[in-house]
């Protein structure tokens, strides 16, 4: 057995090998925002001397290190947000209820407002007078200062921006980070020979790409926030503004009396002025965004290597990442094991033969890890089948503990046919009196011989049908209210979505786990296939009946859930489709395909020695059969 050191000797932490990995990514990301934000300084700069561009120290090089931060502020608060896969709630009025009253979203809008007003700052500070940006504006000799109000509107308009912003950052899910969901390579290619990596496009180029599109939305949303901010600006809160403004400003330096702000006219040259920094501070958030994602998402790969090469034990480094209890991290694992189980047939090598690793062998903890989520998924799916399903683990029926004697008896129990009751006080007052007749009155009224009269049952019956009258009232109001609002224009945030329901269910949530389903169900495919030729001890097909089980039974699931699956009447997109269409939910196919690829191959491999590895002919006949089916809308047909 050929290993680096002896097993479990210099396992380390997953996220030791994954941090660095990520702060390099961003150094990286952060060039290009820099070259970003120079450009802008340079057109802050109107390109006045020509000199004073080139020199790092001077006014443009000082400029753009200011501009950085607000771009910093936004990359900081995607290091602390991120998260792999998309939302996933059932309607988008809980996904309202969920994420917009929470502290992220609070600390989304403080991060773009703070952004939004370093920026403006720098750009005020770097005006000339005559732009009349300054804090005070000159008068006639013999009055005082008067407090501007340009720069007041100014603010505004770029905390309006930071507003807007953080609604587009929140309905678009900017904090998300899509992992590829790898998929199995068929048969006659998974073992012709090792698939180099396949990269995506480099991360320059996806920005180059975005640039003009970024722009364009850039100077959409800050046309828009000029418009709607002025309104809401003169017809709100402006003299609310302006005198909380005036009163602490006059605490500074000595104000004219005045306190009324003055008329339009002043504002009219700082519109187009705000159009074009307003387009350039939400191209720089965007450029921040998409340059995080394009560089975050990268492989897991060091040097053209799995990130955890360079550990003493690889292998129990990443089996520390698959199992990590954060999704992100967890992630970042399983699509490293899908490249190396897929491209690097050395490193492959030593999964199958690590055997005296303390737990278990390597190749059983990897192959446990990868079917727990394919477990995961089946149970997710009995749920959605029946929803009084319980897993074996939460339905056991606890026993109850066996009682303790404390301490030994020192006196007689107490007689059943007797009560020690303690008698109450006598009444003193003469409220007192009031309250132990009436109380008196009412026990006698409510004794159980009562109760036998036939005129107490007819009253008790009487009370409990009008009760269940008033019940079921109750629910027609209910849900006559419910069917109207759903019916109304409003009715779409509240509407039952057939494609959210079966991604809630097949994926998982808060968040999806596509990606790590299908790398998972990759790297046991990849394992399994190649156990043939590298598997020199000849253990790991113990493991392959188990596999084929698994995604035999996974592929049953989802088939069954998605036949099972009504169209709601309030789901008016999926109603306007074809019915062919209507259970088309890309991303569960993307899933079932991926099972019933892993599944072919698994079966293409080892077709002749499954009745000897303990699989009945029922088993290998399901397992055929769903590796072979092909799936239509609604219903299931053998291919």
């Amino acid at each position: 057995m050929a290993t680096l050191a002896p097993l479990g000797t210099g396992t380390r932490p997953y996220r030791d090998y994954l941090t660095p990995a990520l702060h390099s990514r961003f150094i990286r990301a952060s060039r290009y925002t820099i070259l970003l934000c120079y450009a802008i300084a340079c057109w802050q700069s109107k390109w006045d001397n020509f000199l004073w561009l080139w020199l790092p120290f001077g006014p443009t090089g000082i400029r753009t290190l200011l501009l950085f931060i607000p771009a910093l502020t936004i990359y900081l608060l995607r290091i602390a947000q991120w998260h792999v896969g998309q939302r996933q709630t059932l309607t988008r009025a809980e996904t309202f209820q969920k994420y917009f009253l929470r502290k992220n979203t609070i600390l989304t809008l403080v991060f773009y407002a703070f952004s939004a007003w370093l920026f403006n700052e720098v750009y005020v500070w770097s005006r000339t007078i005559e732009e009349k940006l300054n804090f005070t504006e000159l008068g006639r000799a013999h009055e005082r200062l008067k407090l501007n109000e340009r720069p007041l509107y100014l603010r505004f308009l770029f905390n309006t921006l930071a507003v807007a912003q953080t609604g587009v950052h929140l309905w678009r899910d900017y904090d998300h980070i899509d992992i590829p969901a790898m998929q199995p390579r068929k048969f006659d290619e998974a073992i012709a020979a090792d698939a180099p990596v396949k990269r995506g496009p480099r991360p320059i180029k996806v920005l180059v790409k975005q640039l003009r599109p970024m722009s364009l939305n850039s100077a959409s949303l800050a046309l828009l926030v000029t418009v709607a901010g002025s309104l809401v600006y003169f017809i709100g809160p402006r003299h609310l503004i302006w005198e909380y403004y005036y009163n602490f400003s006059r605490n500074l330096i000595s104000l004219s009396k005045t306190s009324k702000p003055t008329g339009l006219a002043p504002f009219a040259p700082l519109v187009s002025k705000f159009v074009v920094e307003g387009t350039l501070l939400v191209l720089l958030w965007e450029f921040v965004n998409k340059a995080f994602d394009s560089y975050i998402a990268l492989e897991p790969l060091k040097n053209s290597k799995p990130i955890t090469s360079d550990s003493k034990d690889p292998n129990g480094t990443l089996i520390n990442g698959l199992k990590a209890k954060k999704d992100a991290p967890k992630s970042m694992a399983f699509w490293e094991l899908a490249l190396i189980t897929e491209a690097f047939p050395d490193r492959r090598k030593t999964i199958y033969a690590e055997m005296s690793r303390k737990k278990a062998p390597t190749f059983q903890q990897i192959t446990d890890f990868c079917l727990a989520e394919v477990k995961l998924l089946i149970e997710r799916l009995n749920v959605g089948l029946d929803p009084t399903y319980q897993p074996a683990a939460a339905s056991a029926v606890l026993q109850p503990a066996p009682s303790v004697n404390l301490a030994p008896q020192i006196s007689r129990p107490l007689k059943d046919d007797k009560q020690v009751v303690a008698l109450p006080p006598k009444p003193s007052t003469k409220w007192e009196h009031f309250e132990a007749a009436t109380s008196g009155i009412a026990r006698s009224h409510s004794s159980p011989g009562n109760s036998q009269q036939a005129w107490g049952r007819e009253g008790i019956n009487r009370g409990l049908h009008r009760a269940q009258e008033g019940v079921q009232q109750a629910e027609s109001v209910a849900s006559t209210a419910f069917t109207k609002i759903l019916e109304s224009p409003f009715g779409y945030v509240f509407s039952h979505s057939l494609p959210r329901r079966a991604k809630l269910v097949v994926l998982g949530a808060p968040y999806s786990r596509i990606s790590l389903i299908c790398n998972a169900i990759t790297a046991l495919t990849n394992l399994a296939v190649f156990s043939i030729s590298e598997d020199a001890i000849g253990r790991f097909h113990e493991s392959v009946p188990a596999i084929i089980r698994t995604f035999t039974l996974a592929i049953t699931k989802i088939d069954a859930y998605m036949s099972s699956l009504q169209v709601h009447w309030s789901d008016k997109d999926t109603l306007g489709k074809p019915e062919a269409e209507r259970k088309n939910v890309s991303e569960v196919d993307q899933v079932r395909d991926c099972l019933q690829k892993g599944l072919q191959n698994v079966l293409n491999s080892f077709d002749k020695y499954l009745g000897g590895m303990g699989m009945s002919m029922l088993e290998i006949s399901d397992a055929n059969k769903a590796a072979a089916i092909t799936k239509i809308p609604g219903m299931i047909q053998a291919g």
